[in-house]
Parts: structure tokens; sequence; C-alpha cells
């Protein structure tokens, strides 16, 4: 098995449980330990003149913030950013250390204070550090920043040894203008950014490109430095020069000159034009699919170079000459898998391609074209905004009424429901999850208080007041829209009764950027014509450019009505490897019981970033499933259906297992940046107890967030963290879990049989 995960079918529709997502910052050591805490209180007050400036930075009952090191003796610093078209930063300002004196009770240090009266560095006056606690206050016209305008958010970074705190401010702002900023009660953010490496050049930085990438032109000191590597304007640009020109593609007898092979010319004025939603000439499939690898001959076919059972029609790419490096085929795939945007770099891609590459932005997804009228319909999601490096998990409503819409002989008797057999999603690539499910509230509801007051969202009248029954007051390009709560899975939203993420149906689902749901021809869904819809986008953006989240679902109609299909899942066993300890690899293994006369069309999978392998079989020990990437599970498609006719139980038992590991490396070291941490834990996953050190004896064992002596390399180094913890349970990727999904139907044909057969055994 090469690293390359296998792919096998369509692109998954995950029957997603409404999971996070949580981007590993790169590895933590005790010389670089970067600590997020919840805020309770920021202003930044400088719009009555320079010597009535203020900060006043509040955070309390954070389990981060300890005494374990005298500021006096090992430095402290502050930094203030803001964020936004009209941010800018303080810069980082030095404390002086002859300022800060120690507070003890009963002979022991029970904290830190900071005091200068006069403000001499930055204005800041007082500081209060004791465990669980940090308070800042600064005043005058020593105060080195004033917003300019409105911040989307701002960050407040108080640095420590080698450990650095932040807080970032960007939900409940009270006021937000030029000279003033108030916000409260702020979620700790994914992680905390880089001060170098933030794309902003501050105080005593030569450069500041985005990065930490030393042959760049800018080097992880944000010093400057002459770039190693060829200059690529993009991701694309990188590819068609590592890949397509260097590897051979674009010589004359392949892919060269029009028409090239199979009708493909990859000569850089036209390679994009002739891959993006190009359909193959050797098969069903389009040359790139955006976020859909699986869907994309391009990326099949290099893969087939390398792994030959690919399903995919012809010879592997390129012809005649060896396979691609793996590191260029997943540069590939993540290009695709990313949007595979023209313009712009997509993160991740800059090592493998081996080039100098401008910092990323985030990506736009092409839009999903709306089915003819007579085949289907769209919904398009309103915007989400979100902020650079942040994350978000929210739930809000949208309406649709279809009813006049749908053709007649696609409706059901009732005149209520509509029949459906495949969906696309496409999503902006920012994100773990995107859930769209009907409510089951229904339209009189509209008005219930829980939703809160609906406003258009987007469109010339965008922030108006409007009626989700009126669907065409909003104007193009505008959504009503109701109260968008930050929410896992949309539970507790809305009227009670009403649906979650965590229910078995959904109208369409996406855990990346794409997202099929093809059934064979007789298998269909029914649908409401009408419905209240919950929308539950779980996204992320870890570039320093503010984005705004879009995403669109087609539902298609069918009057092949032979089999109405129903969603598989099982979460018994959820959070089976909690507990699983840091450093180990271990297996799981669970059964799910198919009622007699399933038919089964398909069967995914769904754990988190430990997950390295997902396995099924029947019950003769017949293996029907392999999966290996967490982020991009196999949809596997049986045709014909697998049957389950036994009337003996053991025989309709499908076994899955999978296998977790929690930080061991190549060779069976113990991997650090692996292992579930403490340090990195985001707001929305459970906070853990580290047992075990990552840094000094590494491997070792400790007790808790504040036992680093124990991990020292030898006795006094300073160089010890204890912060590797066992697999915890929750909603995050830092978390994990494991679950069984799929679709399946009754057999109509077996039932009168079955019932005769089942009456020999009674």
């Amino acid at each position: 098995m090469s690293r390359i995960a296998r792919r096998r079918t369509r692109s998954a529709w995950m029957v997603l449980l409404a999971v996070g997502v949580f981007c590993r910052p790169g590895p933590v050591s005790a010389h670089d330990v970067k600590l997020a805490i919840d805020g309770k209180r920021l202003i930044v007050k400088a719009d009555k003149g320079p010597d009535k400036q203020k900060l006043v930075f509040v955070s309390k009952n954070q389990a981060f913030i300890g005494v374990q090191h005298d500021p006096a003796t090992t430095g402290s610093w502050l930094l203030v950013r803001g964020h936004g078209p009209d941010g800018g930063s303080t810069g980082r300002i030095d404390l002086d250390a002859t300022k800060w004196k120690t507070l003890t009770k009963r002979g022991k240090v029970v904290g830190y204070k900071y005091v200068d009266k006069t403000g001499s560095r930055g204005g800041i006056k007082r500081v209060l550090l004791k465990p669980t606690q940090l308070i800042i206050r600064a005043k005058g016209e020593n105060w080195p920043w004033s917003p300019s305008g409105p911040q989307s958010s701002v960050s407040v970074h108080f640095g420590l040894e080698e450990e650095t705190f932040c807080a970032s401010f960007g939900g409940d702002i009270k006021k937000n203008e030029i000279g003033y900023f108030k916000a409260i009660n702020s979620f700790a953010p994914v992680a905390c950014a880089e001060i170098c490496g933030n794309g902003v050049i501050e105080l005593g930085e030569e450069c500041d490109d985005g990065n930490l990438d030393e042959a760049d032109g800018c080097t992880s000191a944000c010093s400057a430095a002459v770039c190693s590597s060829e200059t690529f304007g993009s991701t694309f640009e990188g590819i068609q020069q590592r890949v397509f020109e260097e590897q051979g593609c674009t010589n004359l007898v392949c892919h060269g000159a029009t028409p090239g092979q199979g009708g493909l010319n990859l000569a850089p004025p036209v390679a994009y034009a002739n891959l993006f939603e190009v359909p193959s000439a050797g098969s069903a499939l389009q040359r790139v699919v955006p976020a859909a690898p699986r869907d994309s001959s391009l990326y099949l076919k290099l893969l087939k170079a390398i792994e030959p059972t690919t399903d995919v029609p012809g010879a592997g790419m390129p012809s005649g000459l060896p396979a691609i490096p793996e590191d260029l085929l997943e540069a590939v795939r993540l290009w695709i898998e990313q949007a595979a945007p023209m313009t712009g770099t997509v993160a991740g891609t800059e090592a493998l391609l081996g080039g100098c590459f401008p910092p990323p932005v985030p990506i736009s997804i092409e839009p999903l074209d709306p089915p003819d009228p007579t085949e289907g319909f769209q919904l398009e999601m309103p915007g989400v905004h979100l902020a650079q490096q942040s994350e978000l998990e929210q739930c809000f409503a949208t309406y649709y009424d279809v009813s006049d819409v749908v053709p007649a002989q696609f409706k059901d008797w009732t005149g209520t429901q509509f029949f459906s057999d495949d969906a696309i999603v496409r999503m902006d690539p920012h994100s773990h999850h995107l859930v769209i499910m009907d409510s089951t509230i229904g339209s009189a509801e509209v008005d219930h208080p829980s939703f809160g007051i609906w406003r258009c969202a987007g469109g010339a009248r965008d922030g108006v007041v409007c009626d989700p029954l009126d669907q065409t007051f909003c104007g193009a390009g505008g959504f009503c829209r109701s109260r968008v709560s930050s929410n896992t899975a949309c539970i507790g939203y809305g009227p009670p009764g009403g649906a979650t993420a965590a229910g078995l149906d959904s109208l369409g689902a996406a855990g990346a950027g794409s997202a099929t749901l093809e059934f064979a021809p007789g298998l269909f869904r029914k649908l409401p014509l009408q419905a209240i819809v919950y929308w539950n986008p779980h996204a992320f953006n870890l570039t320093d450019v503010d984005h705004s989240l879009k995403a669109y679902l087609n539902l298609m109609y069918t009057d092949d009505l032979q089999q109405e299909v129903r969603a598989v899942r099982d979460i018994s066993s959820i959070y089976i490897a909690a507990g699983q300890p840091p450093y180990t690899r271990q297996s799981y293994c669970t059964s799910y019981l198919f009622e007699q006369g399933s038919r089964v069309v398909t069967l995914n999978s769904h754990t988190h970033q430990r997950g390295e392998h997902f396995w099924m079989e029947l019950a003769d020990g017949s293996r029907i499933y392999d999966s290996f990437e967490y982020s991009d599970p196999v949809n596997q498609v049986f045709d014909p259906p697998l049957a389950f006719d036994s009337p003996i139980s053991s025989e309709r038992r499908v076994t899955y297992c999978a296998t977790y590991n929690n930080g061991v490396g190549p060779g069976g070291v113990p991997d650090p940046a692996t292992v579930r941490r403490r340090s990195v834990t985001p707001d929305n996953a459970s906070l853990c107890w580290p047992t075990a050190c990552t840094a000094g004896k590494v491997g070792g064992s400790c007790s808790g967030p504040s036992d680093h002596a124990v991990c020292d390399s030898t006795p006094g180094a300073g160089d010890g963290f204890c912060d590797a913890c066992a697999i915890t349970a929750g909603v995050s990727t830092e978390d994990e879990m494991f679950v069984l999904a799929g679709w399946s139907y009754i057999s109509s044909a077996s039932k009168a049989f079955l019932e005769v057969g089942n009456s020999l055994f009674d």
C-alpha cells in the first residue's frame, strides 16, 4: 500500500454526524508553546486624544494560565493585533523585567504583578498573572496602536519565556469604530497565530510572507533571505512545470500539442482550460472536477501508474514513462481537492512541488450550475462570514417551496413530497462538513421566537427584515435567513422537536468540497416539497484574509420508483477509542446487524485524524471495505447490492473495525507531532490530561499540565514538556469517533419469500 489512499468509487455522500475540525499547528516543543485561551473582556480605546488612550484585557478561569515561570527572570512581552482592511498592530512590546514583583502566600508563589506607573513600555501600567487568570491594563500616550476603522477581530498575544498565550475577540463585539474596539466573552481561537508568519510586517521584522518556510525569501525569523527554489505564481503553475513539463506529459508524442493523445493538449497556454470540468475522451468522467479527485480522470490516470488496480479505463499516465513521484501526485490531489483553482496557492502544495509561492488566500469554488428545471432544482446557502485565522460551526435556517416547480410526475400522491435519486453538494474547500437537513418544523412555525429575526443575507436588501415565506423579497443574490447561532449539529436550534445533523436522513451533506449521491436506476428517496431547512456548516479559515463561505445543493427528480432507500448508521460504539494511551496504535471492532431482506447499496466510514485504517467484513470473513484516509473515506458502492436474507441473525452481521494511531511514528518511535496534545486543544474539543512527554524525554511518563520538569532530558535542563494525552471523545478532529454509514433498502421482491421461509423456523 502506497501512502496515497486507495480510491475506489465516486465521491462519498457522507451520512454525517455533526463533528468538528481542528487543523493542527506545527509541532509544539518546550521552546515554542502556544496556548489558546478564552477572553472575558477587551477594550482598545484611543478616540479621546493620546493621553486618554487605554487597553483593558481580561482572561479568567483558564487552566493553561499558570505561574511556573518568573517573568522577572524569563522576560515577557505583549502584542495586540487588529485584523481586517483597517487592521494594525502594536508590534511587540517588551516589558521591563525590573517592574515585576512576586506574589506569595504562606511562602508559596501564587502569582506575579507588573507595575509601571509611567507606562514606559508601550503604556502598559499593570499586569496581573495568577493561576487561571491574566489581566493587562495600559494607558496614556505611549500606547502604540489605535484602530483606524472597524476590525473583523482583534487578537492579544502575551509571551512569557517560550510560552505564548493568545486570545481572539471577534464574536460578541460591542463597539467597533475608528479609535474604539470593545468585545466580550471570546472563545479560544483554533490555534495561536504565529507572530512571525502572519503576513504583517511588525516591530523588528524585515519581512513577513505569511509562512515559516526557510527557503522562500523570508526566513522563519522574519529576516530577509534569498529564495533558493524556483518561484511560481500559483499552485497550478507549479503543477504545470513540475508534473506536466518535467514528467514528460507535454512532449509532442503525448499532450504537448493539439490534438494530443486522447484529445488533450497540456501545453501551458491551454492546459487549464482543457482540464477544468472538461469531459474525458476515454471515460465517463471529467478530467478535473473541483473538490473531487476521485471523480477526476487526471488524478485517477496518474494514480493508476502507481496502483494499477485503480478503477479508470486505459493505461496510467504518463504513457510509456515512469510513474510520477508520489509527492507530485499528492500535490495534484490536494490541488483538485481544494477546488482546482487556476490562481492562488493551495496550502500544503508548496513543499510537495518544491518552489516559492505566494501566501495562501481563501479559495472560492466554481459555483455548481443549477439543473434543468424539468430535471431538478438548486438550493444555495447564504454566504457565511469566515474571518481570517478562525473556525466556526453554525446553525441557521432558510425556507423553500417548490410545489409549483416540480413536475407532477415526480410528486407523490399526497402532493407533499417528491421523488429524488441523485444529489450533488459543492462548497468552498474550507470545511470539515456541511449538513443540510429538513428541519421537520412546519412553515406555520417560522415566527417562533427561537428563530430570532429573519433578515436578508446578501443581495440589495442585505440586513433587511424579511418574511421567509416570501421567496422573492430579498431579490437576486439574497436569501431570507434566520438567526445565526454558534451551534454543534443544530442540536437545540429552533422550535422543539426539530431535526439535528445527528439524525439519519439529510437533504444533502459533504465532508469536503464536493459530494455526490448517485443511486442505481430504480432507487429513490422521498423529500418534502416545502421545508424549513437547517444549514450546519463547520468551517475554518487558516489564511490571513476574510472569506464568505458558499455552498450549493442540486436535488434531481426521478419517476423510476422501484425501491425506496434509507440511511444506515451505527453510532453505538462511537467513542470506542477514547482512553487509548499516548504513543500507542490499537484496533477496535464491533458489529452491525442488518434487517432480514436488506439490500446494501453503499457503505462508508467516519473517524477523525487518528483513524488510520477502517475495514468491514461479512460473517464469513470476506473483506468488503477498506479505507485509509480519514478526511476522504472510501464510499464503497455494491452493484449488485449486498443481500442479507438469512433467517440466522449471525449471518446478517457485518463486523467493522478501525485502527487508531495516537502518536506512533515510523519505526514505532514516539511522534509528538501526531499524538493527542493538551496544548493544541481547540475550544470545541475536550481538554485532556497529559500523561506523557512531548519534548525532552519524548515518550516518557508524566502527570498533568505542569509536570514539565520530569520530562527534562537531564535534571534541570528545562527542555521537558508534559503534553501528550490519551485519545478523547468529542466533536473535533482532536477527539475521535467510530461510525459505520451507508444506504440500503428492503427488497420488496424478497418480502413474500422471506415471510414464507421464516414460517419454517417458527
